[in-house]
């Protein structure tokens, strides 16, 4: 996107006069790109253009009156993307449905004195998580 300034370039009928032109026509159609910049964006000429090599990416292109003391209309347009949504699955608890009385059992079965003898305290700590995560799931 950008003021190209090539005014000789006709876009809705795709032609060109003038070298310079005619090499930046040539080197946009060599390329696969489509201009999706169709109307006039300083005086007569269509100076400023927006290039893709998809033309489904752009739609809604308005020309729109100059910002500041520009003697360049804005051009405004949607881009259309697609993005993936990374979910994150999240599995819920159904509390009310635990069956605490086999958790109890379970831990009070563990042998803590022997699991946590000579361990430091985030050790500690990492085997009561992992052994109640066991129990929970």
């Amino acid at each position: 996107m950008g003021d190209f300034n090539h005014g000789h370039i006709q876009w809705t009928s795709l032609q060109s006069t003038g070298r310079e032109d005619q090499e930046v026509f040539y080197l946009v159609q060599d390329s696969f790109l489509s201009q999706h910049v169709l109307e006039a964006t300083r005086g007569e000429n269509v100076l400023d253009i927006v290039l893709s090599s998809q033309k489904e990416f752009f739609d809604n292109v308005k020309i729109c009156e100059p910002l500041g003391c520009s003697d360049h209309n804005q051009i405004h347009f949607n881009i259309k993307v697609k993005g993936e949504r990374n979910r994150k699955i999240r599995h819920k608890k159904i509390f009310h449905k635990g069956r605490y009385k086999d958790m109890r059992e379970y831990l009070a079965n563990i042998d803590w004195n022997n699991t946590l003898k000579n361990k430091t305290a985030t050790e500690c700590w990492n085997i009561l998580k992992s052994e109640i995560d066991c129990v929970v799931d």
